[in-house]
């Protein structure tokens, strides 16, 4: 299936019938992530593929591409970040079964509800912001009224004595 994707699901479903879902999110419609960038984003490509692993496992491949503006945290101006983030679901009814399940597979508990899968999927692109939003060096412009440190004088550039050197020799001492 292609197009929109739907804002709640029935994984079970999906996941018998081996559905993949290709589509559009607009990111208007995630909140968190709105409130953290400098400009509106545009719609998140999303390619969602449901299926059992062999353990018999019901899983969720999702695979998110967007672009976004950040601050550039070196020159204050706006970065574009392009974001790139997969993951790996697996689907189960208890947090016991989340304890049992192999160490690549994200567990989310499923219950009689729907799932929320636009919250899933900006809760995958939240992760996949970087810390500290750059421009690469090259490019990055230094704020205005920005002045670099003078060079500091060749004296001050030798080694300086390490302060824990005492502490080596009271070692000795004992």
């Amino acid at each position: 299936m292609s197009g929109p994707i739907p804002a709640h699901i029935e994984p079970r479903k999906l996941v018998d019938r081996e559905i993949v879902l290709k589509g559009t999110v607009a990111a208007v419609k995630m909140p968190r992530l709105s409130a953290l960038l400098d400009a509106p984003a545009g719609d998140v490509q999303v390619e969602l593929a449901f299926a059992r692993d062999e353990q018999g496992i019901a899983t969720l491949h999702g695979h998110y591409q967007v672009e976004v503006a950040l601050i550039c945290q070196r020159c204050l101006e706006q970065v574009v970040v392009p974001l790139d983030s997969q993951c790996d679901v697996g689907f189960v009814t208890s947090d016991e079964a989340a304890k049992q399940l192999p160490r690549h597979y994200e567990p989310v508990v499923m219950d009689d509800e729907p799932l929320d899968l636009h919250a899933l999927i900006e809760d995958e692109l939240l992760l996949a912001l970087p810390a500290v939003p750059m421009h690469p060096m090259e490019t990055c412009q230094h704020p205005r009224g920005y002045q670099p440190d003078p060079e500091e004088p060749e004296a001050e550039k030798t080694e300086k004595p390490n302060p824990f050197s005492v502490l080596a020799s009271l070692k000795r001492d004992t």
